[in-house]
């Protein structure tokens, strides 16, 4: 065989040039420069760009062989590639509407916060506009108080004032009067026949037969006794009047006589009883008791105790009540401690000491004996208390 048909038969037997093809990925159509692939790594029989000592060299005819990519396969990766690429898309998906929910929640309880902050507001503005209301009536109705006590008190003293004044000038005409009836008319009344105030000189006729003197017989105490009948006989004289003359419609004036305070005679005997008088008496002896003696508490424990049947009046209900509560403290005073807390821990009562809980369980029982039972409470009104200090001190002072 020639060299020349053996040329032609490996002519034959060689592979045409194909078409364009990326060294990169083995995808037709494209350089490696232009493979969207970039992230690929660069095949093996591809010839190098770079400074390398084999850049002249071509690939050897197996190893295109052996990299020969098929185009089922590049297909194949390209569904994967659209399948992880709607994968990652849906993760995506997921992650922002987890995001979104989370966003929302956050959004959602910042608001419910808002709002109970905001709630928490009104609601201090709202109570702090009640206490100003509540301090602003308060204060107008203590302020209305003190007005009204105040012109109470300066009524009271206006009246005093005019009582006071109307009172003086009573007085002044009821002396000027006096003073011009007894200068002018009782004068002009009565005349000259008649002593008008008592005050004329009583003069005594001297008894010739009397004989009585320092230089007589008598004797230092006839001569006292004389001397005070004389005396006794001149008041007498002197407080008796000219009978009174009648003037107009009006009653004749009387003058209460004088009083003089009575003398004892003694000291008063003591009085001597009976009981003095009798001797010393037997003894009696005393009646024997037994010694065995039950304390009455537990005879009256269990008796119950309920208020008198029939209408009873707030004074009665009053008096009941206090003879319940002594009833109910004879009784708890004689237990001890271990009764007593029985006896709160079934009445609902805090134990705190003996004698504290013995007052606690006694107006316990009092209020549920007595429920309706409320303590009446004397009113008394200032204004008629003041007005009747007013007429009291008029009274007075007429």
């Amino acid at each position: 065989m020639s060299s020349f048909e053996r040329y032609n038969d490996d002519r034959d037997r060689r592979p045409y040039r194909s078409s364009l093809k990326c060294f990169n990925c083995n995808e037709p159509g494209h350089y490696a420069n232009q493979c969207p692939h970039r992230d690929r790594r660069y095949s093996s029989s591809r010839p190098s760009t770079s400074s390398d000592s084999r850049r002249s060299r071509s690939p050897r005819k197996f190893e295109a062989q052996r990299n020969e990519f098929s185009p089922r396969k590049g297909v194949e990766l390209r569904d994967q590639v659209a399948e992880l690429t709607k994968g990652v898309a849906t993760i995506k998906e997921h992650f922002d509407l987890v995001r979104a929910k989370k966003e929302e929640k956050a959004r959602h309880k910042l608001e419910k916060e808002r709002g109970k902050e905001e709630e928490r507001l009104r609601k201090e503005e709202k109570e702090a506009r009640l206490a100003q209301e509540e301090a602003r009536r308060e204060a107008k109705r203590l302020e209305k108080e003190a007005k009204a006590k105040q012109e109470a008190i300066l009524k009271a003293e206006m009246k005093k004032d005019v009582t006071m004044h109307a009172t003086m000038l009573m007085s002044e005409i009821k002396d000027d009067w006096i003073k011009q009836w007894k200068t002018s008319v009782l004068p002009s009344l009565a005349g000259d026949g008649g002593d008008v105030k008592g005050k004329k000189q009583v003069r005594y006729e001297a008894k010739e037969d009397s004989g009585t003197g320092y230089s007589s017989e008598g004797s230092e105490t006839s001569v006292t006794q004389e001397i005070s009948e004389k005396t006794e006989r001149l008041i007498t004289e002197k407080r008796k009047r000219v009978e009174d003359t009648s003037i107009a419609d009006s009653p004749p004036m009387e003058t209460p006589g004088k009083r003089t305070p009575r003398r004892e005679c003694g000291e008063q005997s003591r009085r001597v009883t009976r009981a003095r008088t009798k001797g010393a008496r037997t003894p009696i002896p005393a009646k024997k008791r037994s010694p065995i003696k039950t304390p009455l508490p537990k005879l009256t424990k269990n008796r119950k105790q309920s208020p008198p049947s029939g209408r009873l009046t707030p004074a009665s209900k009053s008096l009941t009540r206090l003879r319940f509560r002594d009833a109910v403290m004879k009784e708890l005073k004689d237990c001890n401690a271990d009764e007593l807390q029985r006896y709160c821990k079934k009445e609902g009562i805090l134990y705190a000491g003996k004698i504290d809980v013995i007052f606690d369980l006694v107006e316990h029982r009092a209020q549920v004996q007595f429920p309706s039972f409320v303590p009446a409470s004397e009113v008394i009104r200032i204004c008629n208390s003041i007005d009747e200090g007013a007429v009291s001190s008029t009274e007075n002072l007429e």
